[in-house]
């Protein structure tokens, strides 16, 4: 195939990733309005889930098409991306002021994370195997690793509606509120007409079409990916960390972007540290469940040395004060740059 051709079929891929997943957030929030969710569930569920989308489809893809390393350097390689450069110029824009649970939860589990992978990946070092792989059973260690993080989230969640609900029952004037009708004497409770019905089925239809156009996307990526690298015979590892990763990460860039500017800049920081768990975890540990991953490049396992010194790095940065400035973003920024020159220089 003429790799003109590959280079265009690979962006379009790129492009339906990229618009396939704003799609599916966008249909989905909406869904999740109707049902009068709330912003932190539906960041939670439908934002995090639609963010990582491209990535869960790629590795998939990658994963059936027997592609081990393009699977783990494209999600080392965004996780990275997602860490240093957006987080970085979030904080050159707009120094954080994080939460203590934020702290507490999502850097803490970052690290632990990102240290499982590292250790997972060492199978030479552990077991003196001849190379390094992810197994299944690594593949279900990392996904009881997803399942806690997920019960422990959705947990603090309940909690937190329970201290509201307390709070709003406590009111009596909030509570005579709930049932007051509004100035056309309707009342307020929320009954779906046969219109909101259809709209819904309507929006669920175009959510499928939408996961359809990112799993076409992803293989037009990953096929072509591969022929562009025999060509200018470099590794499929390059071109998943240097390129193809940070297509993969405009949907969080997009939605941490959109989030500073409301101001909720710990939603910004829950979805990029939600993102990589969601990657780390769910894609690899699922992946490696369908097809164990033999990791045939050493130099993966630098890169995923390098994750873990970027989440102690943040830790670091969070230990004493409950803020990440403008000079540490731009300290995340400078990792970003010299790791890049590195796997430049590599390959």
């Amino acid at each position: 195939m003429d790799v003109f051709l590959a280079i265009v079929l690979m962006l379009i891929g790129l492009f339906l990733l990229i618009k396939g997943s704003d799609a599916f957030v966008d249909l989905g929030t909406k869904i999740g309005k109707k049902f009068k969710m709330s912003e932190v569930l539906i960041g939670l569920t439908i934002v995090s889930v639609g963010t990582s989308l491209p990535e869960l489809l790629l590795s998939l893809s990658a994963s059936f098409n027997g592609s081990s390393d393009f699977l783990i350097g494209n999600i080392v390689g965004t996780n990275i991306f997602n860490m240093c450069c957006i987080l970085g110029i979030i904080c050159l824009t707009n120094p954080l002021k994080l939460l203590r649970e934020t702290i507490r939860k999502d850097m803490n589990m970052s690290l632990i994370t990102s240290t499982a992978l590292f250790v997972l990946l060492m199978d030479i070092v552990d077991s003196g195997s001849t190379h390094n792989s992810v197994t299944r059973t690594d593949g279900i260690i990392l996904l009881l690793f997803f399942s806690i993080f997920i019960y422990y989230t959705l947990y603090e969640f309940g909690e937190y509606l329970r201290n509201r609900r307390e709070k709003r029952y406590t009111d009596a004037k909030e509570h005579r509120i709930r049932y007051k009708k509004d100035s056309k004497g309707e009342d307020n409770k929320k009954v779906f007409s046969l219109k909101d019905v259809k709209t819904m089925c309507l929006d669920l239809f175009l959510m499928l079409i939408c996961i359809v156009f990112i799993f076409i996307g992803a293989e037009l990526v990953v096929n072509n990916a591969v022929i562009i690298a025999r060509v200018f015979k470099v590794s499929e590892t390059f071109i998943s960390i240097a390129i193809i990763a940070v297509g993969t990460s405009l949907p969080e860039i997009s939605t941490s972007i959109a989030a500073v500017k409301k101001n909720r800049i710990n939603i910004a920081i829950g979805n990029l540290i939600g993102s990589n768990m969601f990657n780390t975890l769910f894609v690899i540990g699922t992946s490696a469940l369908i097809n164990p991953i033999r990791v045939t490049t050493p130099s993966l396992v630098v890169d995923a040395a390098v994750f873990v010194l970027v989440c102690l790095v943040l830790r670091l940065f969070t230990r004493k004060k409950p803020e990440i400035t403008a000079m540490e973003g731009f300290t995340l920024l400078s990792i970003y740059a010299c790791y890049m020159v590195f796997v430049l220089y590599r390959h």
